[in-house]
């Protein structure tokens, strides 16, 4: 028997199937456009899943662009549709220079705090970077892009966790969980996960070697990249 006729079965984490239950809910209008969803309380009760496994869902199901969350409110259903649907040029024609502004101000902020986080990271800190880096890869070999996403945000704001400065952590905390958009369109351009991850490689590589200056270099560039990569599809105009 050809083993080619057998795919390996994919372990199924338990915000995915959250997630898909709740994206089903939203597609047959159980949830309609503008409707806030039920609060996490009242979701770990009706799944009897933990917080934390609603709150991945929640955000895999806000890139995926299915709802959008606002802070001390909850999440709402937003019109999906001309998000998942329609070509990325069209929404990133309009909405280019909100992007553009994304990142200049990662611009100016990741790389200093790629150099600090040289200088300054603990092995437990570089093991818990390490950890994601590995599982980034595995998305992308996977073209999980959803999982890709928020794992690609994780690890930058891991960089910022691992320079110990609170203040600079709290500031990568809120670009990680701001701006949905920043961080999905780069990676929905074609060939882009994969480099991506190879950029990935090498600043981990520097942060391990504790060469600060290259890591800030490394990261700059990683930065610039993306955004040339959303110009060079023609996003800019």
């Amino acid at each position: 028997m050809c083993a080619k006729m057998f795919k390996p079965i994919k372990k199924v984490r338990v915000s995915e199937t959250a997630a898909k239950q709740l994206e089903e809910l939203i597609q047959n209008k159980t949830f309609a456009e503008g409707e806030p969803l039920p609060s996490e309380r009242q979701l770990m009760k009706e799944l009897q899943v933990g917080r934390g496994s609603i709150r991945e869902a929640l955000r895999i199901l806000e890139i995926k662009g299915f709802i959008e969350t606002q802070p001390g409110i909850g999440a709402f259903v937003k019109s999906y549709e001309g998000d998942i649907f329609s070509p990325l040029s069209t929404w990133l024609t309009d909405n280019y220079e909100a992007l553009r502004h994304f990142f200049e101000v990662r611009s100016l902020l990741e790389p200093s705090t790629a150099r600090m986080a040289s200088e300054r990271i603990s092995d437990e800190d570089f093991e818990e970077l390490l950890k994601t880096h590995e599982e980034f890869k595995k998305t992308v070999e996977e073209e999980d892009l959803p999982r890709a996403i928020m794992v690609d945000a994780e690890f930058h704001r891991l960089i910022g966790k691992a320079t110990g400065n609170k203040v600079l952590s709290s500031i990568m905390d809120a670009l990680y969980k701001s701006m949905i958009e920043g961080w999905k369109a780069p990676l929905k351009i074609p060939g882009q996960p994969n480099k991506s991850l190879k950029e990935h490689e090498e600043i981990l590589a520097a942060i391990k070697n504790r060469d600060g200056e290259l890591a800030a270099q490394l990261m700059a560039s990683h930065l610039r990249e993306a955004l040339k990569a959303l110009g060079d599809a023609g996003l800019n105009k």
